[in-house]
Parts: C-alpha cells; sequence; structure tokens
C-alpha cells in the first residue's frame, strides 16, 4: 500500500464525511427503536376462535351447484345502480329484499377455484361463494364497521373423492364474536341458522 501524504483539502473531506456517518448514526440510534416501537403500538392482535362446518352430500356437485344456484338468487349491482342514482334507498331496499327471497340469502360473488387448479395438476370441481344479505351485514355494520371483514360469509362448494358434493364454511357467529357487540352476535346466531338451513336443504 503505499502512503499518500494528508493534504488539508483530504484532511477537510475526510473530517466531514466522518461527521456525516457518525451523525447518520447517531440518528439511527436515536430514532430506530423510538420508530419501531411507534409502529408496533399501531398494530393489535387478539386469537379468533373459529367453528368450521362441513356438510357433506349424497348428490353430485353439479346436482347440488344447480340447486343453490337456482335457490339463491345472485345480487347484481347494476339493478341497483338506478335506485342509488336517484337517492331512493328504499327502493334499493325492496331490491335487495327481492334478491334475497325466499332465504333470505343471496350470493354477492361466486369464484371457480377448480378451472384456477387448471394451472398445476388438473381442474376440478370446486367454486367458492360470498353468501350474505346486504341488509343483514349493514345492520351489523352501524355497530362495527369491522364486521364487513366476515360479510360475506365465504363458503366452498367442491366434489369429494367419491364424486359426492361437500360445503365447507366457518360458522359465522364464531367469527363475528371476536367483536364483542351483543347486536351483532344476535344477527350472526341468526345467520348461523339460515345459512346451515339453506346449504342442508340443497345438498339432500
Amino acid at each position: 500500500m503505499i502512503a499518500r501524504p494528508m493534504t488539508r483539502s483530504n484532511f477537510l473531506s475526510w473530517g466531514r464525511n466522518a461527521l456525516i456517518g457518525l451523525g447518520a448514526a447517531a440518528l439511527l440510534t436515536a430514532q430506530g427503536p423510538a420508530a419501531a416501537a411507534t409502529q408496533e403500538d399501531r398494530v393489535s392482535m387478539r386469537p379468533l376462535t373459529v367453528e368450521h362446518i362441513r356438510i357433506s352430500s349424497k348428490r353430485s356437485f353439479d346436482e347440488v351447484k344447480t340447486a343453490l344456484e337456482s335457490r339463491v338468487r345472485f345480487v347484481q349491482v347494476d339493478l341497483l345502480i338506478p335506485y342509488l342514482q336517484k337517492g331512493d334507498m328504499a327502493g334499493a331496499r325492496a331490491e335487495l329484499e327481492r334478491l334475497a327471497a325466499p332465504a333470505g340469502l343471496s350470493i354477492l360473488y361466486s369464484l371457480n377455484h377448480g378451472a384456477a387448479l387448471a394451472m398445476d395438476g388438473g381442474p376440478r370441481k370446486a367454486v367458492g361463494y360470498g353468501i350474505g344479505n346486504v341488509l343483514t351485514a349493514v345492520s351489523m355494520n352501524k355497530h362495527n364497521v369491522a364486521a364487513g371483514l366476515y360479510a360475506p360469509i365465504r363458503v366452498i362448494l367442491y366434489e369429494g373423492a367419491d364424486g359426492t358434493a361437500v360445503f365447507e364454511y366457518d360458522r359465522p357467529s364464531s367469527m363475528f364474536g371476536l367483536l364483542g357487540n351483543a347486536s351483532i352476535d344476535s344477527v350472526a346466531a341468526r345467520l348461523d341458522v339460515a345459512l346451515k338451513e339453506l346449504l342442508m336443504d340443497v345438498g339432500k
């Protein structure tokens, strides 16, 4: 290594860089733990115990899928737009009640999980649904908007190994119970019954 003489210019440059480095290190040391603590203070966690339900049918996937979709209507958002544009909330409510009759439930969306599996090993018969009632969701969300995490209820219908249909979902009241609101719990308990009765009926 060749030693070079330290000129005044080199010395000032070295001193400036050293001070900047020390200042940055001091700033990180001072702010790092505090900043991390501040971030963590914004996050809270609670355990959630969920009751999972599996309903087996003796009927085929196609039969049960057809029965479900003929019994429960899909909510078509475009049907609500004219009411919302006019500010006709009563009309929108009446339309939602019509779509939910007679079971009191509607299909808000569906996802073809089985077709997606064609990308990895081959297609299967499996459809995920978002099943619920917009008006029921509103009655819970007004007490705690976080209720929207669990509404609509996610239900999957798939073909079992023996060719028959299977429903799986998480009991609504076990999820909504996390919110600790008696009014929400009451609505969720009714949703428990309505959803189970529907799936049992279309699968029999």
